[in-house]
């Protein structure tokens, strides 16, 4: 019986053309999302619905630069998933990673769900100020295609055992 001496905290991560080309591709995103959050806080009314209840109705109003705070946080989780794709032992799988393919997998899996989270941020600002009827639609499409990427780099990773 063969044995497994794979320890993942052993795993070092440099920098490759690949990783380079997802954290160029990342800061190209990064700045036509941002642009685009402040040109809908920029044009938006003074006051503007900021909640919504289960129906899809707005029950919360405020002003246009309240909406940055959860575009930031979700940016900065965004940015968490490109710098744990250099700590792979932080990577958290529904299984162990046993081999180094399923690293690469995994690593790979952080950097494409960075950039779709990175996506977040102009769903939320475009659903609650650019559209002319808010809408949870682009939100529930980003949180849709997340979940696929889930879906697909879980069942990739797993059958790299």
């Amino acid at each position: 019986m063969e044995q497994n001496n794979f320890d993942i905290k052993e795993i070092k991560v440099h920098r490759t053309m690949e990783s380079t080309i997802f954290e160029m591709v990342f800061v190209l995103v990064a700045i036509v999302v941002w642009g685009l959050i402040i040109w809908f806080i920029y044009r938006a009314p003074d006051i503007v619905p900021t909640h919504f209840d289960a129906s899809g109705k707005p029950n919360a109003y405020g002003s246009p630069s309240g909406v940055a705070i959860p575009c930031i946080i979700l940016t900065i989780g965004a940015i968490a998933c490109m710098v744990c794709a250099y700590f792979p032992r932080h990577i958290n799988l529904p299984f162990k990673i046993k081999n180094i393919r399923q690293v690469e997998i995994a690593i790979r899996f952080l950097r494409v769900t960075g950039i779709t989270i990175l996506l977040l941020p102009l769903a939320v600002a475009y659903s609650m100020l650019g559209m002319s009827s808010p809408s949870a639609i682009p939100i529930l499409a980003v949180v849709g295609l997340l979940f696929v990427e889930i879906i697909v780099f879980s069942i990739l990773c797993y059958r790299a055992e």
